[in-house]
């Protein structure tokens, strides 16, 4: 009997190892599954009643024994690290550390181990089914506990526990959540266990186990540890993922002796030069440590279970790591050689009890729960919960993902052949068909996300404020400025670029019935909104669907917007009643607004255009020339000119800046020589210095690697930046493939897509994950603290512009990350800004109970909406060799 079943044990052994075989690589995974499936058989006894191993014959038999033998004496391989690399190469979804260049083949050796693994070549398919019909039993403590883990809470053991050979353990359960759900713990990383502080620098001494690359949710299980070259020394698996919805046990062993680090569900075994020990007396369950308990931009906080953990002073690689790992607690600390190694260094064994303190019962040391600042886990709750142990544990976080309605609404896709011949050559030969159609796959799920909420939207307005100029979106109550239903006008081109061709014409009718704009005053207003949102959003409308009805109410409104073009200066009046044509200053600014004087000639060329009517050009670059002429050769101009009424145009102070009141000026100034067919050099230029002296003096980088744009007052700079300024960096990918080749600048590329980054982190590392109106950076400070919000500043108003970075990095990149990263920035306003009847602004991004401001800006319609859904579209969905945006994303055909 006893002989059968060690038959049994070895034979199950084999198909596990054959089985690995067919992996990219098997140099971990063919001795897991090996001491896995050995463990199995012994528990379970004869596999032979499996119906997967019949008919087998004898022979068969026993080579697969030789095989499973030779597999199970074979040393584990050690991978050296390439020493003219980098540890930092292993950041950013590298890949882990290369081996030397092969040397030529060794001749095959007739050992009877390669003899056997020819002769069973053709089982391996079998092995397969073999495999996957075993399962392997959780192993929890007895207490049967488990910690629950929130994100924002996790558990701390004030013991020093590194050593220069250590081994860590826990079983994890990982339920699959939606992301938006997440509370926004710095860039969806989820830490399981953490010595080390967050971040790169070798000060940051210590080691950190966690899933997910750094700003994705890729399931990858990571060990980060320091040296003296960086703290981001990375191993990590890359086909094998933490599961969702299953217990697993994760783990890894780092060696100073051996010079190696490895760890448990992945196939790789790093080497490694030196490590430097933590210097910190505590570690952290569930959490990275984290220099200040306030700081959640540094908390990676898990989200899930956490069952048994243990910690050793010891090392081990391959088999013996995966049986120390599985080890029973009471073996671990009976000394049972049931463990496969010795486990003398037990320092830390945590066994969560219900109703009960977890402690380490080596120490009898106590884990106390610790959360973020704002954190609150309920009257008479833990921070972090200790419940019953279950197969299947239903995390809290997923009964509020279940509550949150999430409306989609799929839209217009494309056949692959013409989905296909969207793409750039340069796409093609970057990432492949196959890569490119996956994108494009997830990206439709996306897009009907967005068009749920652009109904949504819609609907409230159409319910509660139909031909009004907004919605209050939480009251439902209409509001108007200037009475010429300005959500609607704005809205129109996105509901066209969308697929709402119902609503688009429900809108067209509308207007046939209103002949807006109406008689009567209507009250002083900015000619500049008016402009980029009302009569761009008509001739928009109208460059879209070719309907009459658009360009005639464009005209009746133009008509109007010319009155305010009639000072001694040429530059215009900044306000105008639309009913009565009456121009005036505003009451609180006695100056020309640098934007608001050049943010007019985009639309006021098409009209001339359309209509062959020249007044609309000869006023707006009339206006233009005054700009440019007082600019002469300077490229960064002052956001003040002198008033209008002044025979002589001057810039007022000094202030420059990329956000608001200068912003949208050095937009136009390539756009507009785009849209006029790349003709007028004066404008190329103007814009061509203004990017010179941009980087020249604008330009900064933090400590901890942010790019970002200053603003300019006296020669000085200050170090803050306006969301408005994310424009920029879609605005030089724009100017980077529309001028020609030998005149673009190497830099603006590269500090597009930095700044891209930048504006994401404005939304990423703020705690409902959606972005401030402005940020202040700290150039000396490291990641997690280079930047941060004012206290003037908190509020999100559904501004568009760090989303319109994103669309056009990918429009020309390819790049799929741009579209997660633009899914990661679109689900908060899902949760924290949809209301009723639309979605709200936010008073304060820093609280997840901030209080909605009731307020619904047409430029979330017309803009926001708009260029999430252009992220996630087929990329001609909006052409840009045959349009041009206005700074409404209000699509206008380009001259021929």
């Amino acid at each position: 009997m006893l002989h059968v079943l060690s038959l049994s044990i070895l034979l199950v052994t084999a198909f596990s190892f054959l089985n690995f075989l067919s992996l990219p690589d098997a140099r971990a995974h063919s001795l897991l599954s090996a001491v896995l499936l050995k463990r199995r058989a012994a528990i379970s006894g004869d596999p032979h009643s499996d119906p997967a191993f019949h008919g087998m014959n004898d022979e068969e038999r026993i080579a697969l024994l030789k095989a499973a033998e030779e597999a199970l004496q074979a040393p584990l391989p050690v991978v050296q690290a390439d020493q003219g690399h980098e540890h930092a190469a292993l950041r950013g979804g590298q890949k882990p550390f290369a081996t030397s260049a092969p040397g030529p083949p060794a001749p095959p050796e007739k050992s009877a181990a390669n003899m056997a693994l020819q002769a069973v070549d053709s089982l391996r398919a079998r092995s397969k089914a073999v495999f996957s019909a075993i399962s392997i039993p959780l192993q929890l403590g007895s207490g049967g506990g488990i910690a629950t883990f929130s994100g924002e809470s996790w558990l701390q053991l004030d013991e020093a526990v590194d050593a220069d050979e250590l081994t860590f353990g826990a079983w994890i359960y990982v339920p699959q959540i939606p992301e938006m759900s997440f509370p926004l713990a710095s860039e969806s990383m989820k830490t399981i266990a953490s010595t080390k502080v967050s971040g790169c620098s070798t000060t940051n001494k210590g080691w950190a186990l966690f899933m997910h690359e750094w700003s994705t949710t890729n399931r990858q299980l990571r060990l980060s540890w320091t040296d003296s070259v960086s703290g981001c020394n990375e191993i990590y698996s890359e086909s094998t993922l933490v599961p969702y919805d299953k217990w697993v046990m994760v783990g890894f062993s780092l060696s100073k002796a051996r010079n190696r680090a490895s760890i448990m569900l992945d196939k790789q075994l790093a080497g490694i030069d030196q490590r430097i020990l933590s210097d910190s007396g505590k570690i952290l369950f569930g959490a990275h440590i984290m220099p200040k308990a306030t700081d959640i931009a540094m908390a990676h906080g898990f989200i899930g279970f956490m069952g048994d953990t243990r910690i050793l002073a010891q090392s081990t690689d391959g088999a013996k790591l995966v049986n120390l790992l599985h080890c029973e607690a009471k073996d671990l600390t009976s000394g049972s050689p049931n463990c496969g190694t010795h486990t003398s260094g037990l320092k830390v064994l945590v066994q969560h009890q219900v109703k009960s303190e977890s402690i380490n019962s080596i120490s009898g040391g106590r884990l106390q729960p610790r959360y973020v600042k704002g954190f609150n886990a309920g009257e008479g709750q833990s921070a972090v919960p200790i419940v019953k142990w279950d197969a299947k544990p239903a995390h809290p976080m997923s009964n509020d993902a279940a509550a949150l309605e999430i409306e989609s609404v799929p839209g217009p896709t494309l056949p692959p052949e013409k989905l296909s011949a969207t793409w750039p050559k340069e796409w093609l030969s970057r990432y492949g068909k196959e890569e490119l159609m996956k994108s494009q796959t997830e990206a439709d799920v996306w897009a009907a996300e967005v068009r749920g909420a652009m109904k949504h939207t819609w609907d409230g307005y159409r319910t509660k404020a139909w031909g009004h100029d907004e919605v209050q979106p939480n009251s439902g109550r209409p509001k108007d400025r200037d009475a010429k239903a300005v959500t609607m006008l704005d809205a129109l081109s996105t509901l066209w670029v969308m697929g709402f061709r119902q609503e688009f014409e429900e809108a067209a009718q509308w207007l046939e019935d209103s002949n807006l704009p109406g008689p009567g005053s209507h009250g002083q207003n900015s000619l500049f909104e008016i402009n980029i949102r009302a009569f761009a959003g008509l001739l928009s409308a109208y460059s879209l669907s070719g309907k009459r009805v658009f360009l005639d109410t464009a005209r009746r409104l133009g008509e109007k917007l010319l009155s305010a073009f009639t000072s001694p200066s040429g530059l215009p009046l900044p306000t105008i009643d639309i009913g009565t044509g009456k121009a005036a200053m505003h009451s609180w600014n006695a100056n020309t607004v640098l934007a608001e004087a050049t943010t007019l000639q985009v639309e006021f060329r098409y009209m001339s255009k359309v209509t062959g009517d020249s007044r609309w050009q000869e006023a707006a670059d009339k206006a233009m020339d005054v700009v440019l002429k007082a600019a002469g050769q300077r490229g960064l101009i002052p956001i003040y000119l002198s008033s209008p009424n002044k025979q002589a145009v001057s810039f007022v102070g000094s202030k420059m800046s990329m956000g608001a009141m200068g912003d949208s000026y050095y937009e136009y100034l390539l756009k507009l020589w785009i849209q006029g067919g790349k003709r007028d050099v004066q404008l190329k230029e103007a814009w061509k210095r203004a990017m010179k002296e941009m980087f020249d003096q604008m330009v900064s980088k933090t400590a901890g690697g942010l790019q970002f744009l200053a603003e300019l007052e006296g020669g000085q700079k200050r170090n803050r930046m306006d969301h408005l300024a994310c424009f920029v960096a879609g605005m030089l990918m724009l100017g980077s493939r529309s001028l020609p080749p030998e005149e673009v600048d190497a830099r603006w590329e590269p500090f597009a897509a930095d700044l891209t980054y930048t504006c994401y982190q404005m939304y990423v590392r703020t705690p409902t994950g959606l972005s401030p109106e402005y940020v202040n950076f700290n150039p000396g400070s490291g990641k997690g603290s280079d930047m941060s919000i004012p206290g003037d500043a908190p509020q999100n108003l559904l501004r568009p512009e760090a989303a319109e970075a994103v669309w056009y990095m990918w429009y020309y990149t390819g790049d799929h990350k741009y579209r997660q990263w633009g899914h990661d920035m679109f689900l908060p306003f899902l949760k924290y800004s949809k209301v009723k009847y639309g979605f709200s602004a936010i008073s304060d991004v820093r609280k997840r109970t901030a209080p909605k401001r009731d307020s619904q800006e047409s430029f979330w319609l017309g803009e926001t909406l708009k260029y999430f859904y252009l992220i996630f579209a087929p990329r001609n969905t909006v052409n840009l060799e045959e349009f041009v945006l206005n700074t409404e994303a209000q699509p206008l055909k380009v001259f021929d």
